[in-house]
């Protein structure tokens, strides 16, 4: 990264170390006389443990370090390493990271072995000010700590003094003996509460570094403050949200019933800054505004949590008398404004770690969601992320969503991640893109990874298909483009393919709809030219056969071209009807009944071929909205199909039943819906429609009987479409069954429109 985002607002602090690339570091300026600055971390250690040599305390620093002091194969684990190394200098130095945006759980790692601050670059003017203030506040903690430790190494010189001089005078000197043996007994007291102090606030802050799961830390926190400071219970109090309410997120014998008025009165004091009620700086006492508050309820002492000018939110103590709080207050004042700090900056540590984790998430969902198929390349060629498209693509079938930790730590394949280089992928896991050579683009011969590679910004685009594992190829449009990997110099690749299989069907139902429009032109001028020489052609044999005799032989002649002129007539009607844009004219109708109706009129040719025909009626009412002479027109003309399918001797059933969930397609949406509906089902025992002509049955003028138009079934598949039904045909158990489904409600769909 160039070092100009890496750059440090001004002020820099005195007699700080500055860790890092020597192009950062010339880009400091002029530096103070006890400022320290070091490309190697090694001459860094060396510095400090000469400035603190051994069974002394050296110098307050502040550490600034840039990231890529530590950059290379390892430089997680060098920083780590290095980190504790510093801790175990006697020195109170405070070490901060400059970092070029590295993800939660590394920082995590840092900040456990011993990291006090992480400012992300570029670094805004207002932030390294406020970790300037923040650390100062560490440092003098610290020095505090170290004056406490140094009180009492002077105590106990002054009592061997005491000591000593005792051993000379001891004949004539028992009251001096008694006062040094309580000099020392206090000396020793205050020692002791200053090492009870520190640890205690040692394990606060490992705690809540290492712990996941705050709740039951957070009341055994509150439990040891509790005791050490004797108060009768605490509370931690905390925003629910940013410039939300304070709440309680955990308590410790505080078995408080109205909350509201503790939060309403400690809101009250702190926003009106009353003077009174300051103790300490950061620390309140709470007494209730009310003039008739008992004596017995001013026993609070309350300290703000605050981080960066923001306030988020207060550790409360519970007192059994306000004389037992004013005591306590001056008794512990330093160790609980290190606790308040302590809090403060975990509390917000973790809130910004639960920020970023919801950013992760936030994005890695968004990802998932898109329907474009999106793959992040690592500079070898390996999988970095696949969204869930993508997965679906390679594989050919619906992979499961990922879970919010599978966003942060094993987003998408996550072959990257894993551990040996031997360790088996699991068998769901989709392949490799380019490595296994899943991706092909058109126009372009050889391994695709090495043409990237050979472009300067790995910007590439043009259509290609996807091999699924089934080996589907998968039509797609691709486009390429070059990203910053995590590491320095990685250059990582990112793939957006687009399924184009909806695509193509949108075209190809376009051109199919431009063919029919051509058809419809073509239909109504040949009906229009054939019907006029076909009137013409019926006109004059009626002539004829006026003037024939009725025993004339020539007549069966002219009865043969009129009724041969008629079928015609009738082919041109059916196809016109075809073609013609069709509106229904819905009214409530009972498909039952219908169905009955048309069985009824086939029974005559039913019992002509000798096939049984069976109508097997519904248990429900079976009420629509349709047109009710097209849907029964429909009907039959399944049911005379069947008739001439079946051999003889065979049987046909005609059965309507209800569905309260019927999927059909939803052509609004374009999508499949499940919806209330109707399915009319005519079955035969003939020998079935061949596989091979199931997609063309619908077609126009697609017939397998000898005299048939192929005109039949186009229009049924017309008529049902447009109540936004569907009809199919299919195979059971040995019977062809033509299975009508239709909406109950009105979902109809307008050809008017479709046709344009």
């Amino acid at each position: 990264m160039a070092s100009d985002i890496f750059a440090l607002p001004r002020p820099l602090p005195r007699a700080a170390v500055f860790l890092g690339p020597r192009g950062w570091l010339d880009d400091l300026g002029d530096l103070d006389d006890e400022a320290v600055a070091a490309e190697s971390p090694t001459a860094v250690l060396d510095k400090l443990r000469i400035d603190a040599p051994a069974g002394a305390e050296g110098p307050a620093r502040l550490l600034v370090i840039h990231q890529d002091a530590f950059a290379g194969p390892g430089g997680v684990e060098t920083l780590e390493g290095w980190l504790m190394e510093v801790a175990t200098l006697r020195g109170p130095h405070v070490p901060v990271l400059v970092h070029g945006r590295l993800d939660a759980d590394r920082l995590v790692r840092f900040f456990r072995a011993g990291l006090f601050d992480a400012l992300s670059a570029p670094v805004a003017r207002m932030e390294w000010v406020n970790m300037l203030i923040r650390a100062e506040r560490r440092l003098e903690l610290r020095r505090q700590s170290r004056l406490v430790l140094e009180t009492a190494g002077e105590t106990q010189e002054v009592l061997g003094d005491l000591r000593r001089r005792l051993g000379r005078e001891a004949a004539g000197a028992a009251d001096e003996l008694l006062k040094a043996h309580e000099s020392l007994e206090a000396a020793n007291r205050r020692l002791n509460d200053a090492m009870a102090e520190l640890s205690l606030l040692y394990r606060f802050g490992r705690r809540l570094s290492t712990t996941r799961n705050w709740d039951d830390t957070l009341r055994e926190i509150l439990r040891s403050l509790s005791d050490f400071v004797g108060s009768g219970g605490a509370a931690l109090v905390l925003r629910s949200a940013e410039e939300g309410p304070f709440s309680p997120r955990q308590t410790w014998q505080w078995n408080e019933s109205s909350w509201d008025k503790v939060l309403v009165d400690l809101q009250d004091q702190v926003d009106g800054a009353v003077a009174e009620s300051i103790m300490a700086p950061g620390v309140f006492r709470v007494d209730p505004s009310r003039p008739t508050a008992s004596a017995g309820q001013r026993r609070i002492i309350a300290q703000p949590l605050e981080h960066q000018d923001a306030c988020l939110g207060f550790l409360l103590l519970l007192f059994g008398t306000p004389e037992a709080r004013d005591a306590a207050a001056e008794r512990y004042l330093p160790f609980l404004q290190a606790v308040q700090v302590v809090l403060a900056e975990e509390v917000a540590g973790a809130q910004l770690l639960d920020r970023i984790r919801d950013i992760g998430v936030f994005n890695a969902r968004v990802l998932e969601t898109v329907r474009s198929a999106i793959w992040v390349l690592n500079d070898e060629g390996r999988s970095v992320f696949v969204n869930r498209a993508g997965r679906r693509l390679l594989t050919g079938h619906e992979s499961a969503p990922l879970t919010g930790a599978d966003f942060l730590f094993r987003i998408g394949r996550g072959r990257e991640e894993a551990e040996p280089a031997s360790t088996e992928m699991p068998p769901e896991t989709p392949p490799e893109l380019l490595l296994d050579g899943r991706l092909v683009l058109d126009h372009q011969q050889g391994p695709l990874l090495a043409h990237l590679r050979n472009l300067d910004d790995g910007t590439l685009g043009g259509e290609g298909c996807v091999v699924d594992t089934a080996g589907q190829r998968v039509p797609v449009m691709v486009q390429t483009a070059a990203m910053p990997g995590r590491g320095r110099n990685e250059q990582w690749l990112v793939v957006v393919a687009e399924d184009l299989r909806d695509a193509r069907i949108l075209e190809s139902e376009r051109l199919r709809a431009d063919r029919l429009e051509g058809l419809v032109e073509m239909s109504a001028t040949l009906a229009h030219e054939i019907r006029n020489p076909l009137m013409g052609l019926s006109a004059q044999a009626e002539l004829l056969a006026d003037r024939l005799p009725d025993d004339d032989p020539r007549r069966r002649y002219l009865d043969v071209m009129t009724r041969e002129v008629g079928r015609i007539n009738d082919t041109i009607t059916r196809m016109l009807n075809f073609v013609r844009p069709y509106e229904p004219v819905l009214d409530h109708t009972d498909l039952a009944l219908l169905a009955e109706d048309a069985v009824e009129l086939a029974r005559p040719r039913a019992e002509s071929r000798c096939v049984a025909l069976t109508w097997l009626p519904p248990d429900k009412d079976a009420h629509l909205r349709g047109d009710a002479a097209q849907l029964k027109q429909t009907i039959l003309n399944l049911v005379l199909n069947g008739l001439d399918a079946a051999p003889e001797g065979g049987h046909v059933s005609v059965a309507v039943r209800v569905e309260q969930s019927l999927e059909l397609a939803d052509p609004a949406r374009g999508t499949h819906a499940r919806v209330p509906g109707l399915v009319c089902e005519v079955r035969d025992n003939g020998p079935g429609v061949p596989d091979e002509d199931r997609d063309r049955i619908f077609r126009p003028f697609h017939t397998t009987k000898a005299s048939g138009t192929g005109l039949g079934l186009s229009i049924s598949h017309k008529i049902v479409a447009a109540h936004g039904g569907e009809i199919s045909v299919d195979r059971d158990r040995g019977e062809t069954v033509f299975r009508l489904a239709l909406p109950a409600g009105d979902t109809r769909i307008s050809l008017k429109e479709e046709s344009r």
